[in-house]
């Protein structure tokens, strides 16, 4: 797809790229007039492209006709004419621009719980929109009990390549449905999807996997996209649920919680690197997972404990693990399990810790092996921008090492999700580990109402 987009060059800027190679220095955002029908977005969008069509069929034509004859003075006119009105603006307007191409990449739908989270993933998605441009569509429901109705919006973005030339465009339509029209969701969302592209399905906060809303929503997706570290509660029925929507390759799952733990899956995986020890990556007896608790020893066992236990999930399913006993918990706060590799048993125990960091997050991952009597300990724990490691051989220390390696924020996740790199079998197989190993303490389908999201959609 590629069409013309014309911008105001005074709209608020979008992060630049950085180190990390976006495209994007600069960006631009038109906002469109608020309308209140599905027709209207429409609409709306057709017109937002139709001038560009125009002057992008001026601009071909000119350039046909001076390949043919490039000494006729009509001719580099003409194509002059037709280059000037690519980068000029409307008669009416100043400072204006053009985008010499849109490139979406895929269609991008949030479903927000609530005005806030609709504008904290709006601002996500236009931080990456340089390199992952999209048609994204941002809804969010309120009022069901109210007089139905609908408000729409379009943010057009258009960002600009090195040059300072604006080159890609992508739209952004926030969506507020009231009462019954916030009943079907999936209504609205489908006639607004760029056909052949793939639909990603942004769900954060606490999504219920379990209702008639997620029976409409999520068949529209190719991929669904989630944070299972900000989930209430412990996490443990969502994320089983997850794991079931997921089973058999039915559908792509991006969680963020998950993505995030990639520095310490490089961290574990180095504690085997010196080639005398890799013996002991067939021999593991014991996983420790220490987290932080919400308060101290976790007695509810309210914390949401989704990052300790696809440390676990990883562990196991990297290393020929099955699940023998899945968790339960035990007085104290601590959760234990029971798995096996090959023919020896290996012990794991989640233990809430006290620590300054965020509510569930990951404070020390311990690994004990033993083979041939000799026992090894890999110790991993990290920080806001390192990991560090520790392995002790027979009770000496053999390796200490520290990674530079930041903690992600959800503009560097959201990239990682949409990648091909999210469906990768190791995170396919993490995720139906971790639905094994919190099988007995999780419903297999959730717990959730099924009358969430207006019994209808």
């Amino acid at each position: 797809m590629a069409k013309n987009l014309k911008i105001p060059a005074a709209a608020k800027a979008v992060k630049a790229a950085g180190a990390s190679g976006r495209a994007a220095a600069a960006a631009g955002a038109a906002r469109l007039p608020v309308v209140h029908s599905v027709s209207e977005i429409e609409r709306q969008l057709g017109s937002l492209w139709a001038r560009a069509d125009t002057t992008r069929a001026e601009a071909e034509r000119a350039q046909e006709a001076k390949a043919e004859d490039r000494g006729r003075a009509g001719v580099r006119l003409a194509a002059g004419r037709a280059s000037a009105a690519l980068a000029a603006p409307e008669p009416s307007g100043a400072g204006e621009r053009h985008v010499v191409a849109r490139s979406s990449v895929l269609n991008l739908v949030v479903v927000a719980r609530n005005r806030e989270t609709a504008e904290r993933c709006a601002a996500t998605i236009a931080d990456t929109a340089g390199r992952r441009p999209s048609r994204s569509l941002i809804l969010f429901a309120m009022d069901p009990e109210g007089p139905p109705g609908l408000e729409a919006r379009i943010d057009a973005l258009a960002l600009s390549a090195a040059t300072g030339r604006a080159e890609t465009g992508a739209e952004t339509i926030h969506v507020t449905a009231r009462g019954e029209t916030g009943m079907h969701l999936a209504s609205i969302i489908v006639p607004l999807l760029v056909h052949d592209l793939p639909v990603a399905l942004w769900w954060p906060d606490d999504p219920q996997f379990s209702s008639r809303r997620a029976d409409r929503l999520v068949p529209l997706a190719d991929r669904l996209i989630v944070d299972g570290s900000s989930w209430s509660g412990n996490g443990m029925d969502r994320l089983a649920a997850l794991a079931h929507l997921a089973h058999g390759g039915r559908l792509f799952v991006a969680d963020f919680a998950l993505l995030r733990q990639a520095r310490w899956r490089e961290a574990l995986a180095s504690v085997y690197d010196l080639p005398d020890l890799r013996p002991h990556l067939r021999a593991v007896r014991s996983i420790a997972v220490e987290y932080a608790a919400t308060e101290e020893g976790d007695p509810g066992g309210l914390t949401n404990v989704v990052r300790p236990v696809y440390h676990v999930a990883w562990l196991a399913s990297r290393l020929g693990m099955r699940v023998v006993s899945p968790l339960r918990p035990l007085p104290g706060g601590r959760r234990v399990a029971v798995l096996r590799q090959r023919e020896h048993r290996v012990d794991v125990e989640l233990r809430p810790a006290s620590s300054n960091l965020g509510e569930g997050s990951t404070v020390r991952v311990e690994i004990v092996s033993r083979l041939r009597g000799a026992e090894l300990v890999g110790d991993v724990t990290a920080g806001e921008r390192t990991v560090e490691v520790a392995v002790r051989d027979k009770g000496r220390e053999r390796v200490r090492r520290t990674y530079l390696a930041p903690r992600l924020h959800d503009m560097d996740l959201l990239e990682r999700a949409v990648e091909d790199s999210a469906t990768h079998p190791v995170a396919v197989e993490a995720l139906e580990m971790a639905g094994r190993l919190i099988g007995g303490e999780a419903a297999p389908h959730g717990t959730v109402d099924r009358r969430e999201g207006g019994g209808r959609d």
